[in-house]
């Protein structure tokens, strides 16, 4: 009956030693995955098969397919951007319509009332800079005033440091 148990135990511990590693498996670095793409191709040209080459752009070809990846990317995120934005407008014209399960929508604002509230904030903060800009000439001027009257009163008393 012991080496039943000692079996089954070995085989419990068998099968942990297995599974485990796929349960908290990380993915593969870049290096890892860098150095498995390599030695496949390698590989592969030895086996003599066709293996695809990088192309070689030069300085000014990698210049060009940089932007052009770029230009995608951004077009991409432009896209998503906006989808994402006018999934959260009801139309004006359309009237909130309650779910047909029961459960209450989420809130979510026209576009009239979105740019109402955009427009009270710029007009807020056109305030707020206009009145940062005159404490700013204000306080230029002061000190302009402080740094004049120490050189010219310096000078008309005869004063040298």
């Amino acid at each position: 009956m012991a080496q039943g148990a000692r079996r089954a135990l070995l085989a419990v511990l068998m099968v942990a030693a297995v599974i485990i590693p796929h349960f908290t498996a990380q993915p593969p670095s870049a290096d890892k995955s860098i150095e498995k793409d390599r030695t496949n191709r390698q590989t592969a040209i030895k086996a003599g098969k066709q293996v695809a080459t990088t192309p070689k752009w030069g300085f000014f070809g990698t210049i060009f397919h940089l932007i052009l990846e770029q230009i995608n990317d951004t077009k991409s995120a432009y896209n998503q951007i906006t989808d994402q934005v006018n999934t959260q407008f009801v139309d004006d014209t359309k009237p909130n319509s309650a779910a047909s399960n029961g459960s209450t929508e989420t809130p979510k604002l026209s576009r009239t009332e979105f740019l109402k509230v955009l427009d009270r904030n710029l007009k807020g903060l056109a305030r707020l800079r206009n009145l940062e800009w005159r404490e700013a000439k204000k306080d230029t001027w002061t000190n302009l005033r402080g740094y004049k009257d120490e050189i010219f009163n310096g000078k008309k008393n005869g004063k040298r440091k």
